[in-house]
């Protein structure tokens, strides 16, 4: 397995140089890594120029995330494809895992991981991680692959298309979904992936565009009939897209927003979207929501995310 890993990044300087050392500290190493600088104006190109050779730095007009996911894959000669954003980096022993794990599963596509909160301290591995199945109905209805944990072959992503440009924040969940589509996609039962959660004020900034592309993923499994004789399932993936974007609004401030969607999600499909096998801690959430939205609207106070899962 030839493994390219293929970064994005715009204005991250110091950021991108930790997750490229991240990659070249892999005990399994890449065979090679594509950085594509989406159009930076910080010091990133001299940044990676310390790394000489080991990286191959490709620069472009910026044009987002997506334009420079897909520039990478073209650049890419591996015939498996690993993603990395900026912001985040991998676990020493990420490759290492990931690809003993597909040789004993030559039928996966694409695996990924889990993940730990970054910064902090990479976790133990421990023994030989179970390779969880994604269905491809739990993966229309909930996005569980996060990018920069997944390694997919190359063949297949291409054949998939590119990343949609037109989708500004859940384009990677329109990717997998098509790939899922033509052959059998998993998870790793480990955390190999160091991810550096999102500000406040980023959520509060990207909800509108969050909320607009994952409305246009659904409407394209409408129009390429995925939906077609399976009602239960259409009206689980609404009703948890009714239940994200009164998260989103709850998180950003937004309470008679956030209250509108959860009720829809619940009037649209009262059981849990969610299906068996995945966190319990969604069956409840969207009442849990619903009653700190009115509180917030009454009190202006607001519970962490943290405090509504943990059902503290």
């Amino acid at each position: 397995m030839r493994v390219s890993v293929v970064i994005p990044t715009y204005n991250s300087g110091p950021l991108v140089v930790e997750a490229v050392a991240s990659v070249l500290a892999q005990t399994r190493p890449a065979a090679e890594i594509v950085v594509v600088d989406d159009g930076s104006t910080d010091d990133t190109a001299a940044r990676l120029a310390a790394f000489g050779p080991a990286v191959r730095y490709v620069r472009k007009d910026n044009g987002g995330v997506s334009t420079a996911r897909n520039r990478g894959v073209a650049e890419a000669t591996g015939d498996w494809i690993a993603f990395l954003d900026a912001d985040d980096v991998w676990h020493p022993r990420k490759l290492e895992v990931q690809c003993a794990a597909l040789a004993r599963r030559p039928d996966l596509c694409l695996l990924g991981t889990g993940t730990y909160r970054w910064p902090g301290a990479h976790p133990d591995p421990g023994a030989e991680p179970v390779v969880h199945a994604v269905r491809f109905d739990s993966l229309v209805v909930r996005n569980c692959l996060v990018t920069s944990t997944v390694l997919a072959r190359a063949e297949t992503l291409r054949a998939a298309g590119p990343f949609d440009v037109a989708l500004c924040g859940p384009e990677d969940h329109d990717m997998w979904i098509r790939v899922a589509q033509r052959a059998p996609t998993a998870n790793l039962s480990v955390a190999l992936t160091g991810y550096r959660l999102a500000t406040p004020n980023s959520l509060s900034k990207n909800t509108d565009r969050m909320e607009a592309g994952m409305r246009v993923i659904l409407e394209k499994l409408e129009r390429n009939g995925v939906f077609r004789g399976q009602p239960l399932l259409r009206r689980r993936a609404w009703s948890y897209f009714r239940f994200s974007c009164g998260a989103m609004r709850y998180w950003a401030g937004e309470p008679g927003a956030a209250i509108r969607h959860l009720v829809r999600s619940v009037v649209g499909y009262p059981f849990s979207p969610i299906t068996p096998g995945q966190p319990r801690k969604y069956t409840f959430a969207r009442l849990k929501l619903i009653a700190m939205a009115v509180l917030v609207g009454v009190r202006g106070t607001r519970r962490t995310a943290a405090e509504i899962w943990g059902g503290r």
